[in-house]
């Protein structure tokens, strides 16, 4: 177990699956002690079972309930050194198809959210406390039927950097996260229009010959935040994470 990663306080919002219950997995392992926070309660309880957590049921799109699981998370876990936001939704449609719901929807996950979560850990943080927020690689690089998603995740940008202006004291780390294995962002999408959106983004060269691996991705965001808190005179700010093309490596 590393020193690094021993007794480590961390709350992963949005870990029901995908990057999220990675990252906890992943920070339990190395002997973190972890709080999960999401709206599938049947998935959070069997990750904090299994990894020696506590879960708590939060739609961050419900602002009033943030605070309050929060301050349930940092009781349970004794205070609060880092919070990991992978929380996300991804609406699929084409721009004109996207109605006034759903712009809204994604923005008060993606953006709205985020910002929420990070307000209501403010006062608990730890001197050295991290907060790093998972967003996507290809802000400013739109792809077909995502525009929702996207201009959330270009606004959360403009939110965070709003926060190391306000707050340069904060270790604050946004990490582009680039297509990845196992995550579950096409649940409940329309198969017949995700083969439509599938052959505009090849046509646009947005579809990678490869993806990262799930695990991977979650032990490298681990890794930013042990590193952030062990060096807080140092914020990795922006990161970015891709594939790495291994032409040697067989796809699926």
């Amino acid at each position: 177990m590393s020193g690094q990663h021993a007794g480590l306080r961390l709350l992963v919002v949005g870990a029901s699956s995908g990057i999220g219950h990675a990252v906890a997995a992943s920070a339990a392992a190395l002997g973190a002690k972890v709080a999960v926070a999401a709206r599938r309660m049947d998935l959070l309880d069997e990750l904090a079972a299994s990894i020696d957590g506590h879960a708590f049921e939060l739609d961050v799109a419900d602002t009033a309930t943030i605070a309050p699981v929060v301050q349930q998370a940092v009781t349970a876990l004794g205070g609060l050194d880092a919070v990991v936001f992978t929380s996300t939704v991804i609406p699929f449609a084409h721009i004109e198809d996207t109605d006034v719901a759903t712009w809204i929807h994604a923005f008060s996950v993606n953006a709205i959210g985020a910002n929420n979560v990070l307000r209501a850990a403010l006062p608990h943080l730890s001197e050295n406390g991290v907060v790093l927020v998972a967003s996507n690689s290809d802000v400013g690089r739109p792809r077909a039927g995502v525009a929702a998603y996207g201009a959330s995740k270009a606004a959360l940008d403009e939110i965070l950097l709003a926060w190391r202006n306000e707050h340069p004291d904060l270790s604050i780390i946004r990490v582009g996260v680039g297509p990845t294995q196992d995550t579950e962002i096409l649940r409940g999408a329309d198969r017949d229009l995700l083969s439509q959106l599938f052959k505009s983004w090849v046509e646009h060269g947005q579809l990678p010959a490869q993806m990262s691996a799930l695990r991977d991705v979650a032990n490298t965001l681990v890794s930013l935040v042990t590193t952030a808190v062990a060096n807080p005179s140092v914020v990795p700010e922006v990161v970015q994470l891709a594939p790495r093309i291994r032409p040697d490596v067989a796809q699926e």
